[in-house]
């Protein structure tokens, strides 16, 4: 079964599937991977953002992957970490051809897809919305691999998503591509508890299950017994990707449990006195404190200090904060209340 691969090269979750697949029971006749400048003109499409040089975005891209997957996330493929800032490497090791292209639908790119004559093409976070005519050309179809339980969360980055709401549960899925995002019929799915998972924990953990859901795809395809199953609409998500907007906590209108999802997925950040402080660790507690006896007391405020941490009253209890994030630099509550001179009764907004 002749396959080609479509790899997004710098997200690690793209990335964790390819020495997998290459070292599969899937005949890859190659792989395509985006470049830089695709990146580029997808996150500042996505996020709103300015990336100004190659230098800095490959720099984010490293710190990121670094945080999210440790040297012993895949048992069986020890060596994936220590290669995956490198897909041109591993590729070449592999002997398998690759190239890079701008845009995976261009007349030219489909042209020579259809030379190659594929029977089956795998995408695993790929930066692009792929047309009908490049679906059209593997006899077998095209699948994707995505990063939660479809038909929930479907869209680019689910990872944050999926954490920010709260969600109890969540998964990895294979399913054909159509020309509507995410929507295909589902080949394989492994779901699982995600109970006070942070943003990291759960693309480890999509990661470690990404070879049993492979597997999956190709028992699939090798055995042909199987009927892929249609995802029920009614139960049909979709969310864009998160902006700077998405991650800061709103004191007045956020309740407790709301604004502890949004600090476990990493990005989290409120206000103080024009100041942008994050909040990257926090706990909450279900009571409605006022600094004095009969006062009402605003959400944001500042109710204890202590050595370990700074309580904030919220809307239906209190988030007691145990590690922040001032300009790049994480900091422990004792360090970032000298810092910002935080004192009880201080408003964060």
């Amino acid at each position: 079964m002749k396959t080609l691969v479509f790899c997004g090269d710098k997200w690690n979750y793209g990335l964790s599937h390819l020495e997998l697949l290459l070292n599969s029971e899937f005949n890859i006749i190659g792989v395509i991977l985006p470049t830089l400048q695709k990146w580029r003109i997808l996150l500042e499409k996505h996020t709103g953002q300015k990336w100004n040089t190659s230098d800095v975005f490959t720099q984010r891209i490293k710190a990121n992957l670094k945080r999210a997957v440790s040297r012993t996330t895949l048992a069986r493929h020890p060596k994936i970490y220590a290669k995956t800032i490198n897909a041109e490497a591993i590729l070449k090791k592999h002997k398998v051809p690759f190239w890079r292209v701008d845009d995976a639908n261009a007349e030219a790119h489909i042209n020579r897809l259809k030379k190659l004559a594929p029977d089956l093409i795998l995408c695993a976070g790929f930066p692009q919305i792929f047309s009908g005519k490049l679906l059209a050309i593997p006899k077998k179809g095209a699948v994707n691999f995505h990063p939660s339980l479809l038909p929930k969360f479907r869209g680019p980055d689910p990872f944050f998503w999926v954490i920010a709401k709260g969600e109890t549960e969540s998964g990895i899925t294979a399913h054909f591509m159509t020309d509507k995002i995410d929507a295909g019929d589902i080949i394989a799915q492994i779901g699982f508890s995600i109970q006070d998972f942070t943003y990291a924990a759960l693309v480890k953990k999509c990661i470690e299950e990404t070879p049993r859901l492979i597997e999956g795809v190709y028992t699939f395809f090798s055995e042909g017994q199987q009927q892929a199953r249609k995802q029920d609409e009614s139960k049909a998500s979709y969310y864009r990707y998160h902006r700077e907007e998405d991650h800061r906590i709103l004191w007045d209108s956020q309740d407790v449990h709301q604004i502890n999802n949004l600090t476990r997925t990493g990005r989290a950040f409120c206000f103080l006195n024009m100041h942008k402080v994050g909040i990257i660790q926090c706990s909450t507690e279900d009571k409605n404190p006022d600094l004095n006896t009969g006062d009402h007391t605003e959400e944001g405020t500042v109710i204890r200090i202590d050595d370990n941490s700074v309580v904030v009253k919220a809307l239906g209890g209190m988030i007691r904060i145990q590690e922040f994030l001032d300009k790049g630099r994480k900091m422990r509550p004792k360090e970032c209340v000298k810092r910002l001179n935080i004192q009880r009764g201080t408003q964060f907004n």
